[in-house]
């Protein structure tokens, strides 16, 4: 048995958070690579669309960068809260996924805010 594991589910207990986390820093907007797009590119799309471009023709300009899915959402975020209630999040996930996922997002902000701190004190 792993220490650290509940013998009746088998299951890892909560540890000890990470230094960073305890810290409450939020990651600046443009570091986050959990979003796809900036803000400017949002009023972009939206500029776009008023100019008379059509969904597909912005999802070809931004097609490197997002879905035509989430140009939708973007435009007429009213079907993205439709849809929100109609499926049921534990369809889509993965705990094994997640814990992967979560890992490499923790190591990246830790690099992120050691590459800040060694920049703040230079300066």
């Amino acid at each position: 048995m792993v220490p650290g594991t509940n013998k009746k589910t088998k299951r890892r207990t909560l540890s000890m958070p990470y230094w960073f986390e305890k810290l409450k820093i939020k990651l600046p907007k443009e570091k986050d690579r959990r979003r796809k797009l900036t803000d400017e590119d949002r009023e972009t799309i939206k500029s776009l669309y008023k100019l008379g471009f059509g969904i597909r023709e912005i999802a070809r300009i931004f097609e490197k960068k997002c879905s035509r899915r989430l140009i939708q959402f973007i435009l007429f975020p009213e079907r993205l809260k439709r849809l929100a209630k109609q499926r049921d999040w534990r369809d889509y996930y993965d705990r094994d996924k997640h814990r992967e996922y979560m890992r490499n997002h923790r190591k990246y902000k830790k690099e992120v805010l050691l590459n800040f701190e060694k920049v703040a004190k230079n300066n």
